[in-house]
C-alpha cells in the first residue's frame, strides 16, 4: 500500500463502535468525564461489563463470530498457546508490544493516556496495564474460548469500546495532534494485531518452536478472528500467515520512527519486567531479550540499552547452563528465554497490590503444560 492511501487509513476508526459510543454521549452533560468513567468501567472484571445495561446492545450486535472462521484451525491454534504459551507471554513483552512502540505516531497514543507510563515514580499503572493486556491473550487463547463457557469474545469486545472511549476522550480533550492521525487508527489496529499474531509465529522461530505451515496459518486465523471483533476492517485483516506477516511489516516499516514516546514506553516495559522477575539473577536479561528478539536497528529506535561485556557468559553461569561447542547463541539463549518466561509468569500469578491479589489468572491445566 503507498504512504498517500496508509495516510487515508490512518484517518479511519472504528465506525461501529464509535457510533454507538457517541450514541451513549451525546446527551451527557460533561462527555469528557462520562467517556472517562466509561473506559475506567471497561477496565474492570468481565461481570462488571456484562451486567452493564449500557453495553447491551452492542454486545448483541457485535458477539457474532464470523462466517468464515474455521474451528480446525481453532483448536491448532490453541494447541499452540497450550504447548508454547510461556514463550508467547514472553514474546508479548519482548516482541509484540515493543514492535508497536517503534510506531512513532501510534505510541503517542500510548504516552498520551497515561496507561503504559510511570506517575511520580510509581511503577503501577505500568503493572496494571500490562498484565490486563497479558491477561487478554490467556483469555483469548484459552482452550474453549469462544465457546460459551470461554470469553475470548467478551474480552475482545471490551478492548473494541475500549479503544473507541480513548478516540472519543482524546477528540473532546482538544490536545492532540492532527497529523497523527486520529488515534488507535485502522493502520494502528492493523499492525497492533499482527505484532500478536504473525510476529509471535516469527519469534517463536526464534525462539527454537519451528511451527509448520498449517500451524503457522492456523494461528494467525485464530488472530485475524479476534481482529475481526475488535473491529479491524477486512482489507487489513488477511488470512494466511505469509500476507499476515507481509502486511505487519509494511505497516511497521511505514510507521517506523524513532520517538520519545517509544522511548519512554520501552523503559517502563523493561522496568515493568524487572520488578516482576526479583533479585538479581535475571539482571539485564529483558535487555537482551530485546536485542535478540526485536534487532537491532528497532533497538535503535526505542534507544534500548547496549549488554554488558560479556553477560550472556555470565548469566549462563549463574543459571548453570551447560556450554558447549554448540552454544555459540542460540541454544543458550532458548534457556535462558524459558527460565526467565516462567521467572516472569509466576511474578505476575504471585503479584499484590493495594493488598489485593492482582486479577491474573491462568488455567492450570495451562500451568501444567508450562511445567510452572
Amino acid at each position: 500500500m503507498e504512504s498517500e492511501k496508509w495516510n487515508i487509513v490512518r484517518t479511519q476508526g472504528d465506525q461501529a463502535a464509535d457510533q454507538y459510543l457517541q450514541h451513549i454521549l451525546q446527551d451527557h452533560p460533561d462527555q469528557l468525564e462520562k467517556a472517562k468513567n466509561i473506559f475506567d468501567e471497561l477496565t474492570q472484571n468481565n461481570d462488571v461489563f456484562l451486567k452493564s445495561s449500557e453495553f447491551s446492545d452492542f454486545l448483541k450486535a457485535t458477539s457474532h463470530l464470523p462466517d468464515w472462521i474455521d474451528f480446525n484451525k481453532i483448536k491448532i491454534a490453541q494447541s499452540i498457546f497450550q504447548n508454547y504459551g510461556s514463550f508467547i507471554l514472553l514474546l508479548l513483552g519482548f516482541k509484540s508490544l515493543p514492535m508497536a512502540y517503534t510506531c512513532g505516531k501510534g505510541a503517542e497514543v500510548l504516552v498520551h493516556t497515561g496507561r503504559l507510563v510511570e506517575k511520580n515514580g510509581s511503577i503501577k499503572p505500568i503493572i496494571r496495564r500490562l498484565m490486563e493486556t497479558t491477561q487478554f491473550v490467556v483469555s483469548v487463547l484459552a482452550e474453549k474460548g469462544f465457546s460459551d463457557q470461554g470469553s475470548a469474545i467478551i474480552v475482545s469486545q471490551k478492548v473494541r469500546l475500549m479503544h473507541a472511549s480513548i478516540r472519543y476522550f482524546i477528540s473532546l480533550a482538544g490536545n492532540w495532534n492532527p497529523e497523527l492521525g486520529i488515534p488507535i487508527n485502522q493502520q494502528d489496529m492493523a499492525g497492533t494485531l499482527q505484532s500478536f499474531s504473525s510476529l509471535v509465529v516469527e519469534g517463536l522461530n526464534d525462539l527454537g518452536v519451528e511451527l509448520s505451515q498449517e500451524e503457522k496459518d492456523a494461528y494467525v486465523h485464530h488472530w485475524r478472528v479476534i481482529g475481526h471483533i475488535i473491529g479491524v476492517i477486512p482489507e487489513l485483516n488477511p488470512d494466511g500467515y505469509n500476507n499476515a506477516h507481509s502486511l505487519g511489516m509494511e505497516i511497521f516499516l511505514d510507521q517506523r520512527k524513532e520517538s520519545e514516546a517509544g522511548k519512554i514506553l520501552t523503559k517502563s516495559l523493561i522496568n515493568f519486567y524487572n520488578y516482576m522477575v526479583p533479585g538479581n539473577i535475571f539482571d539485564e536479561t529483558p535487555i537482551l531479550l530485546l536485542h535478540e528478539l526485536m534487532g537491532e536497528e528497532n533497538c535503535k529506535v526505542l534507544d534500548v540499552p547496549d549488554l554488558k561485556h560479556k553477560f550472556l557468559e555470565d548469566l549462563v553461569f549463574k543459571l548453570g547452563v551447560k556450554m558447549d561447542q554448540t552454544f555459540s547463541s542460540k541454544y543458550g539463549f532458548q534457556k535462558i528465554a524459558e527460565l526467565f518466561s516462567k521467572a516472569m509468569i509466576i511474578g505476575m500469578d504471585h503479584y499484590y497490590y493495594d493488598g489485593k491479589k492482582a486479577k491474573f489468572e491462568i488455567p492450570p491445566s495451562l500451568t501444567t503444560n508450562w511445567r510452572m
